[in-house]
């Protein structure tokens, strides 16, 4: 039988690298801020739709709903830090750190929530996030802005992508927490009721613009929130059930970009490079070994 934390985690990837690949389009139209907070509305609603399906009795004791919400919080931060990462820097060089996420959850939950790994499943994890890093970097795209512009641009995103990782790494840890301990529903529906609530109350002194236009609802913002809530929803129950797993989870997960690249081939007709590729067999190569584990 298939390892349940690879299968989740897979499914979560692939949601999660298809929103990422919109996200840039939208960002682009109506900005990165109401990118973020409009998508989390589009998830909300998604989210209120499907609760008395997936989660009649809601359970929530006090405790984890806490720790929730100041996820939520981080959450919110992440995000912010990861659009406008994206909004700002070069992708080669923003997207493979944002994506080392899971190797601060994994160390964060071993420390923090006293989760044990093998020592396979450990190396399996490290593949997987190596793997990440090497497919989200085009050393092509690096070498000709550095032409153009001087390599000192290329640190224009390092910092908030830097910053969106190490936050995520604690949000998933909150949420690996409280999973268990909450209704699947609840650790994403509060995750967004807090980033919305924080989406307009900090526009202000953000100096963004987080009122209603043209184009917030459009057809890929709507796409954007929908898989975000699939793909959260796969997440927590990877985390959650039994056999579930939050390191190997969000390991996973980060194959986003991944599948972010793979929609660069089909679409735009990229071509993989050798690191790429290299990055592409590590990670696959990790996935399967994990398979082979909870077989």
């Amino acid at each position: 039988m298939p390892n349940l934390a690879v299968v989740t985690g897979l499914v979560t990837a692939l949601c999660w690298g298809t929103g990422d690949y919109l996200s840039r389009s939208q960002s682009e139209r109506v900005g990165y801020y109401k990118t973020l907070v409009y998508s989390m509305i589009v998830t909300f609603v998604v989210l209120v739709a499907l609760t008395p399906v997936i989660s009649p009795g809601l359970r929530a004791p006090s405790g984890p709903l806490a720790v929730l919400v100041v996820a939520g919080i981080l959450n919110f931060v992440a995000f912010s830090f990861l659009y406008r990462a994206f909004h700002k820097g070069v992708v080669s060089v923003v997207a493979p750190v944002a994506y080392t996420y899971p190797a601060i959850t994994t160390v964060l939950s071993i420390f923090l929530l006293g989760t044990v790994l093998r020592s396979i499943e450990i190396l399996a994890i490290a593949g997987i996030i190596i793997g990440v890093v090497l497919t989200s970097t085009r050393f092509s795209e690096i070498k000709r802005y550095t032409a153009g512009k001087g390599s000192t641009g290329l640190t224009a995103g390092f910092i908030p992508a830097a910053a969106a990782s190490l936050f995520f790494g604690f949000v998933y840890v909150g949420v690996g927490y409280a999973a268990p301990l909450v209704s699947l529903i609840v650790p994403v529906m509060i995750l967004r009721i807090v980033g919305i609530a924080m989406g307009f109350a900090l526009a202000p002194a953000l100096k963004q613009n987080a009122r209603p236009t043209k184009g917030v609802f459009s057809r890929g913002i709507i796409a954007m929130g929908v898989l975000e809530a699939v793909g959260f929803l796969s997440l927590t129950y990877g985390i959650s059930a039994p056999g579930g797993s939050l390191p190997i989870v969000t390991a996973i997960s980060g194959m986003g970009g991944a599948v972010a690249a793979g929609y660069g081939l089909v679409i735009l007709k990229e071509r993989l490079e050798p690191n790429q590729i290299i990055g592409v067999v590590l990670s696959l190569l990790g996935v399967f070994t994990l398979l082979c584990l909870g077989g």
